[in-house]
C-alpha cells in the first residue's frame, strides 16, 4: 500500500541518521507536497510510523522521531533450559524497597503509581460534588452497597469491550485492586509446592504473592519484543506439573513489549490443549500506544482457562481501590476467596468509578494520559542516554510508563539503590524481577513523573553513580558474584 511505502521511506531515513530522536517530521501540508499524495495517505503513514514506535504525535506540534530502540539482543540474561523451578524469596527486600516509598523529599522513579498531575483531579472533584450532594445516604451506609456494586460490574463488563472481551457484568469480581484480583486469582488455583510458569523478568508482585502460597516459579525464556517463549512453555508442560501460567501480554512490566496477536492465539491455543489455567495481568492495557489496542488473552479463550485482572491504579489513580477479575471456569472459587477474606465493596471508590466510566470521561482521559506518558518516556530514554555510561542500553515500551535499563554488566543495580537512596532518589533493582536473581545488572525505572528539571538532574544523577560504579568495578580484584541476593 501506499502509505507503508511512505511509511518505509521515511523509517529508513530515520535509520540513516536523516533524521534523529527529537527532530520533527515534515508537517502533513509538507509531506503531502513532498509525496505528492492526499492529506489521509500521509496521516495513515505517520500513524504506521507510530505504531512502529518510530514517532510520536504531539498536540498542535506535529510528528516527532523517538529515540532509537538501542536494546541488544543479548541484553538480557538468557534462561537455560535446564533451569529448575525455584522457591520464591524476595519479600524481605520488596519490603525494605515498599518502606522506603513514603519517605518526604524522595523522587519515586520505582514504584509504578502516577503522579497526581497525571490524573483526573478535576473530573473526579466533580463527580465528588454531585455525589455528596445526591447519594450521600448510599455513601454512609451499607443499603447501597449491592446496587453500587451492580453498576461497577456493568461499566466494567463495557469497558472490556475495547480489550476485545465480551462478558456480562455477572462475570465480573470486584476487588480492592490488581494485587487483590491477581492474589484471588492465584489462589484459587495454586497451592503450597505447586509450580506455576512466570516470565523472566517478570512483575515482583507476582513473585511476592507466590512466595505467601509457598508456591514455586518456573522461569520460561522470554523475548523482549515478542513475549514469553511458547515453544519454551509447550516443553516445560511435557517436564513439569506446573498449576499456572502468570504474564503481562501487554505493556509488559519491567521489559515494555506487547505480544503479537498471532502470538497471543497460539499461547491460548496451547492453554487450551494443555487444560492450563493463564492468569493475564492487562493493568497496562489501555496505556497501550497502537490503536486501536490489541485484544487480550480473554478475548481469545474459549473454555474459561484465561483469569483476566485490571483496575484503574495506572489510569485514575491508585488511592481509589477498584480493580476486578473476570476468573471463567474459577469464578466461584474466586468469589470464595473473597468472602473468606472479607474484601467488601468500597462504596465511594465504585460510584467514583462508574460515574467516571459512565460519563465517557474516561476514554478522553485516557487518550491524553496515553500521549503524555510517551512524551515523558521519550525524554526519559533520551536522557538516560544523554547521561549514563557507554554499555547502557534502555528498553522503549510499547505504552505504559516503565523503562527497563540494562547497565554495564561490571555494575550491580542494589548497590546502584542503595546509593541513589542517599540521594533521595528510589529505583528498582533487577533482581527483584526474577525467582533465581538475575538482572543484577538491570532496572526499572518509572516515567509517571512530571518532566521537569527536578526529573532531569536525578537522571542525571543516576548516570554519575553508575559512571563511578562502572570505574569501581574495573578497578576491583574481585568483583562481585552474579546471583548474590542483597536484602538490607
Amino acid at each position: 500500500m501506499l502509505y507503508r511505502s511512505i511509511a518505509d521511506a521515511l523509517a529508513k531515513q530515520i535509520a540513516e541518521g536523516v533524521y534523529v530522536a527529537g527532530d520533527r517530521l515534515p508537517s502533513i501540508r509538507d509531506a503531502c507536497e513532498n509525496f505528492r499524495v492526499s492529506i489521509s495517505t500521509i496521516q495513515r503513514a505517520y500513524w504506521e510510523l507510530e505504531n512502529r514506535r518510530l514517532a510520536e504525535a504531539r498536540p498542535q506540534s506535529g510528528y516527532y522521531v523517538l529515540p532509537r530502540n538501542c536494546w541488544p539482543a543479548s541484553a538480557e540474561v538468557p534462561p537455560s533450559a535446564d533451569d529448575l523451578p525455584e522457591p520464591v524469596t524476595i519479600n524481605q527486600g520488596v519490603f525494605h524497597l515498599f518502606s522506603r516509598q513514603q519517605t518526604e523529599n524522595f523522587l519515586n522513579l520505582g514504584l509504578a503509581y502516577p503522579s497526581p498531575e497525571f490524573l483526573p483531579v478535576t473530573q473526579i472533584r466533580r463527580i465528588l460534588r454531585k455525589l455528596s450532594r445526591f447519594h450521600l445516604e448510599g455513601i454512609l451506609t451499607p443499603d447501597g452497597t449491592a446496587d453500587v456494586g451492580l453498576k461497577l460490574r456493568r461499566q466494567l463488563a463495557q469497558m472490556m469491550l475495547n480489550a476485545g472481551c465480551e462478558v456480562n457484568c455477572d462475570e465480573v469480581v470486584t476487588t480492592a485492586g490488581c494485587k487483590d484480583a491477581l492474589a484471588f486469582c492465584l489462589g484459587a488455583i495454586v497451592h503450597r509446592g505447586d509450580i506455576v510458569a512466570v516470565e523472566t523478568p517478570t512483575f515482583p508482585g507476582f513473585l511476592q504473592l507466590l512466595e505467601a502460597l509457598g508456591a514455586q516459579a518456573l522461569e520460561i525464556p522470554t523475548d523482549p519484543v515478542n513475549g514469553i517463549g511458547i515453544d519454551a512453555l509447550e516443553l516445560a508442560l511435557e517436564q513439569w506439573p506446573i498449576k499456572a501460567c502468570v504474564l503481562v501480554p501487554t505493556c509488559h512490566n519491567p521489559v515494555g513489549f506487547t505480544m503479537p496477536e498471532d502470538r497471543r492465539r497460539r499461547l491460548v491455543d496451547l492453554a487450551h490443549a494443555a487444560q492450563l489455567p493463564v492468569i493475564e495481568d492487562d493493568i497496562y492495557g489501555d496505556l497501550s500506544v497502537p490503536t486501536p489496542r490489541l485484544r487480550a488473552l480473554k478475548a481469545y479463550d474459549r473454555d474459561g482457562l484465561v483469569l483476566y485482572c485490571s483496575s484503574v491504579s495506572k489510569s485514575m489513580g491508585g488511592g481509589l481501590r477498584v480493580g476486578w477479575a473476570c476468573p471463567g471456569k474459577f469464578i466461584s472459587e474466586v468469589r470464595r476467596l473473597k468472602a473468606l477474606h472479607g474484601v467488601a465493596e468500597n462504596t465511594l471508590s465504585g460510584m467514583v468509578v462508574t460515574e467516571f466510566l459512565a460519563s465517557r470521561g474516561y476514554e478522553r482521559h485516557m487518550r491524553r494520559l496515553v500521549t503524555q506518558f510517551q512524551r515523558v518516556v521519550c525524554k526519559m530514554i533520551a536522557a538516560i542516554h544523554a547521561y549514563f555510561p557507554e554499555g547502557t542500553a534502555a528498553k522503549v515500551p510499547t505504552g505504559g510508563y516503565v523503562v527497563w535499563v540494562q547497565l554495564p554488566h561490571v555494575v550491580d543495580s542494589w548497590a546502584l539503590y542503595r546509593l541513589a537512596l542517599a540521594k533521595n532518589i528510589l529505583i528498582l533493582p533487577g533482581r527483584l524481577f526474577a525467582a533465581s536473581g538475575r538482572y543484577r545488572s538491570h532496572f526499572r525505572i518509572s516515567a509517571a513523573v512530571p518532566w521537569n528539571q527536578r526529573a532531569e538532574d536525578a537522571v542525571r544523577c543516576l548516570g554519575a553513580l553508575v559512571s563511578d560504579l562502572v570505574r569501581q568495578g574495573r578497578s576491583s580484584p574481585h568483583p562481585q558474584k552474579r546471583g548474590t541476593v542483597l536484602t538490607k
